[in-house]
């Protein structure tokens, strides 16, 4: 599926079930031998010293996609404490969503407990809020879209024209951000729409300075969206999109202006509680390599939203709070592969191909590159703890130095998503 407010852009899994993980197996134990932190230059060696002690896992809850669907990883066992397929977490991951056989179920997720059970009429999970979900027809060709709506005050089916894409919901439910694909029966391009489900009524963006945008003015979007991630602090959704050549942007669009920038890649940023979006367009040659070489990271303590090209070595930094880039730099041409980052702690990581590259997060300069003992296949930050991917497994890192902390079996692995810290 194609969703802005969780992160990725694929439907999620869900069923329930446990897992026990058994301790490390000889090729879990060389394969955090194998991960060896490297000198500020980035050339990678192997460790001389025997690595210190290793402290105990603290409690925490990994998410990850798997072929089993969204899995909840208990962090102090390194074991599997649920599955659910054919589901995906609202956006503060507190709760899960499946849909099974017609019935939409909801749990909760630190203790398991079913929260909602629903019959739905719809194939998929469209966007989920904290006050709503949608669930609509997969992606394809059609000229009106009938979505059900399951929220506080029940369940209500509405139909709409034209190929309509849920994507989010605003924070008090009264507002339902969605793709409007043109042309509807052979679509080549989209334009972001919300709307009011109060009124029952469409309607167009609005700017950043709260300009009401006229009709036919709305960009009209032929890229390919790469990566969405979600500040629920703040309220904004931040979604990389790539090839966006011969397109413009309302701004451009609402000034008279008729030329295209040459853009190619560029973050959509929407307010979905102010209900404006902006466009942050990226410097060349973002968009210019392959789509999956791409990847954004937010640090929402530190306002700041990270752009990187593995193709080109190529990385910029925004502040969130003017989505004005500024400062960029080079971490070094990467090998073919999904590029995926997190942010925290002052730094920035990067996996990709069978490394992680760090970098300072305020001046961009290169720190390290880490060896990896498989493809990569996500990477995540808590405090204190560095989560990859890394094939079939998951390597636990210190996100200051690259010591392995442990590792543990996730067969099946598609990507690590997230990791919070439980308290006690």
């Amino acid at each position: 599926m194609t969703t802005l407010a969780g992160c990725r852009r694929e439907p999620g899994g869900h069923g329930r079930c446990k897992e026990s993980v058994s301790s490390l197996t000889r090729r879990q134990a060389f394969a955090l031998g194998a991960v060896a932190a490297v000198s500020a230059c980035a050339a990678e060696r192997p460790a001389t010293k025997a690595a210190p002690a290793v402290p105990a896992p603290k409690p925490g809850r990994l998410f990850a996609t798997t072929a089993a669907g969204l899995v909840v990883v208990d962090l102090a066992k390194g074991a599997v404490k649920a599955a659910y397929p054919a589901a995906v977490a609202d956006g503060a991951w507190t709760r899960i969503h499946q849909l099974k056989d017609g019935r939409l179920r909801s749990y909760e997720v630190g203790t398991g407990a079913l929260l909602a059970d629903e019959t739905v009429d719809g194939r998929q999970i469209k966007a989920v809020s904290a006050r709503m979900i949608a669930v609509g027809p997969p992606p394809g060709p059609r000229r009106r879209t009938r979505i059900t709506l399951v929220g506080d005050n029940g369940t209500r089916t509405v139909e709409l024209d034209g190929n309509i894409e849920p994507e989010a919901f605003s924070g008090d439910g009264r507002i339902m951000y969605l793709l409007d694909h043109l042309p509807p029966e052979a679509p080549d391009r989209y334009r972001v729409r919300m709307y009011d489900l109060d009124a029952g009524t469409l309607q167009p963006l609005q700017t950043r300075d709260k300009t009401q945008v006229r009709p036919g003015a709305e960009e009209e979007m032929r890229g390919r969206g790469r990566q969405a991630v979600l500040d629920p602090s703040a309220g904004v959704l931040y979604t990389l999109y790539t090839h966006q050549d011969d397109h413009l942007h309302t701004r451009d669009l609402a000034a008279g202006r008729d030329q295209s920038p040459g853009v190619h890649a560029f973050v959509h940023v929407l307010n979905l509680d102010q209900r404006w979006a902006y466009c942050l367009d990226l410097p060349a040659p973002f968009g210019l390599g392959p789509h999956e070489a791409h990847t954004i990271a937010l640090d929402a303590a530190r306002r700041r939203l990270y752009s990187f090209d593995a193709s080109t070595g190529t990385i910029v930094v925004a502040s969130t709070d003017d989505q004005v880039i500024r400062r960029s730099g080079l971490l070094g041409k990467q090998p073919g592969g999904e590029a995926y980052a997190a942010a925290g702690g002052r730094r920035v990581y990067v996996a990709v191909g069978s490394r992680v590259l760090v970098a300072d997060g305020e001046t961009l300069a290169p720190l390290a590159a880490w060896a990896l003992p498989g493809p990569a296949r996500g990477v995540t930050w808590t405090a204190g703890e560095l989560l990859v991917g890394a094939g079939d497994q998951v390597i636990r890192l210190d996100p200051d130095t690259g010591a392995g902390l442990g590792a543990f079996p996730l067969p099946g692995l598609q990507e690590v998503r997230h990791a919070e810290r439980i308290p006690g």
